[in-house]
This record gives C-alpha cells, sequence and structure tokens, in this order.
C-alpha cells in the first residue's frame, strides 16, 4: 500500500499528515520522534471504542503521549487505562502516522488492540473527567472521528486484520 497525504486547516495551520503502512515493529526504528499512540480498541462484535474527550461530540481513538523511557506499546496501554478504564490484549502495529506543520516533523503510532477487560469508569488524570465512551462498527469509525482519507487507510487496515483475527 502507498502511503497516503493529506493536508488539512487546524486552527489556521497547514497540518500535512502521511500515513505510512508498517509490517513489523522493527520497522519503528526508523521513525522518531514517536510522540503519540494510539489503538482501535475492538469487541469481539468487530465494534471499535471510541471516547468523547471533550464532552462536545468530538470522538477520538483511546491513546496519547509518549513519556520519557516508555516504549509506544507502553504508552499505549497505560492511556487506554487511563482514558477508558480497559484492559487490552493482542497488540499490533497498523503504521505510523508522520506530522508535518509549523513544528518538527513527528510520528505517531496506531495499532488494533483487543479489549480483554471493560472497567467501571474513573476520572480520567490528565484531563479531570470521565469521557464517553461508545462502541461502533470498525467500518463506520471515520464517520465519528473524521480522519479523512489518511484515516480511513488506517480504518480498513484496521478492520482486515481485525476481521482475520475474529473469523
Amino acid at each position: 500500500m502507498d502511503n497516503i497525504s493529506q493536508t488539512v486547516d487546524l486552527d489556521g495551520k497547514q497540518v500535512t499528515f502521511t500515513w505510512i503502512n508498517l509490517e513489523n515493529a522493527e520497522d519503528l526504528q526508523n521513525y522518531s520522534p514517536l510522540t503519540q499512540a494510539y489503538a482501535i480498541c475492538y469487541n469481539n462484535d468487530r465494534e471499535a471504542l471510541i471516547l468523547d474527550q471533550k464532552g462536545n461530540g468530538s470522538w477520538t481513538l483511546p491513546g496519547g503521549t509518549v513519556e520519557p523511557g516508555e516504549m509506544t506499546v507502553e504508552t499505549l496501554q497505560r492511556e487506554v487505562m487511563e482514558e477508558a478504564d480497559i484492559t487490552i490484549t493482542d497488540i499490533e502495529l497498523l503504521g505510523v502516522q508522520e506530522v508535518k506543520s509549523d513544528k518538527p516533523i513527528h510520528y505517531e503510532t496506531r495499532y488494533i488492540a483487543k479489549i480483554k477487560d471493560l472497567l467501571p469508569q474513573t476520572m480520567d488524570p490528565a484531563k479531570g473527567r470521565i469521557h464517553e465512551r461508545k462502541f461502533v462498527p470498525v467500518s463506520q469509525i471515520n464517520d465519528y472521528l473524521k480522519w479523512g482519507i489518511t484515516g480511513q487507510a488506517i480504518f480498513t487496515k484496521a478492520e482486515s486484520l481485525i476481521q482475520s483475527k475474529l473469523d
């Protein structure tokens, strides 16, 4: 699959996102800095968990910022617990998204992960609020997140991998 790019206006600034498909985690060493880790967290019903972190219907995936000394998988596990109160298993790398703006280029990892435990919700320590959780069909994630063509490339790969794991 070729890399897919799109440029969007975010708060008056032009930002270019490029989706880079990766086949194995060893390839991550070619991308630096890795600043974010997010996952399409799915259940046995082929549904993905999305979150409304701002309380305004602006949906996103669980995940967040890599802290010093953390591997991106560790970031992902910590963030999904803090934000969504879930534990995950069967974590698999999808690829990276290159982000170009007026700041230095950085990369954000994207994974799929099976939801192991859906726990009672608690307050996100970073945001100071409990985020609304919603399960949507994996095929419809981009209808909620509105990530454009790069998002659709990510979600199409995720849907294919999830289907193969659950069949």
